[in-house]
């Protein structure tokens, strides 16, 4: 998608990004462009089949996280290959988030676990702006969060949730949405 490692500075005002139809894409951002994207707002991924993750948003051979603390929307629709939305690090970023849409996807896990995180103490993820969360038709996804969590949002207005009726452990992820701090 991104041609050449110079122009990278071309798109340091971007603040909205939509990539579509993109079946042979494995990564929305190389790794020369780590930080460019400071100013983005909104991100949406249409029907790339190919796309695995969105976890760092970049090059998996990448040691480096990615940032997006301006992130307002995130929408990502028929990524079927997708196994994880974000890395820890970057859902600890999410400050400005206030809209998540993840729809008809392979997704697992909305937030991955890295080797780093222990599992003797409870994570907290805030989304202190986040007021619409939309997680429809996820056959795979088994959770939020791999280890122990606790979630805030207390902004939340609207979540939309549908997944079969087969997916039992999702009922906790679900129970703390619905149970946060007002």
């Amino acid at each position: 998608m991104w041609y050449e490692q110079h122009c990278s500075k071309s798109f340091s005002n971007l603040k909205e990004l939509e990539v579509e139809h993109c079946d042979s894409l494995l990564n929305i951002f190389p790794h020369f462009f780590l930080g460019v994207f400071q100013r983005l707002e909104k991100l949406r991924v249409t029907d790339c089949a190919s796309l695995e993750e969105l976890k760092h948003v970049c090059n998996k051979d990448s040691n480096e996280n990615i940032s997006f603390e301006n992130l307002r929307e995130i929408h990502v629709q028929e990524c079927w290959s997708l196994k994880t939305l974000f890395s820890f690090s970057m859902a600890k970023d999410l400050h400005q988030l206030k809209s998540l849409i993840v729809d008809s996807c392979g997704v697992e896990e909305i937030v991955s676990k890295s080797v780093e995180e222990s599992d003797q103490y409870e994570v907290l993820f805030e989304f202190n702006q986040l007021s619409f969360l939309a997680l429809w038709t996820l056959p795979n996804l088994v959770c939020f969060y791999p280890g122990m969590h606790h979630i805030t949002c207390p902004m939340l207005k609207r979540l939309k949730t549908h997944w079969p009726k087969k997916i039992k452990k999702l009922s906790h992820v679900v129970s703390q949405l619905l149970l946060v701090e007002k």
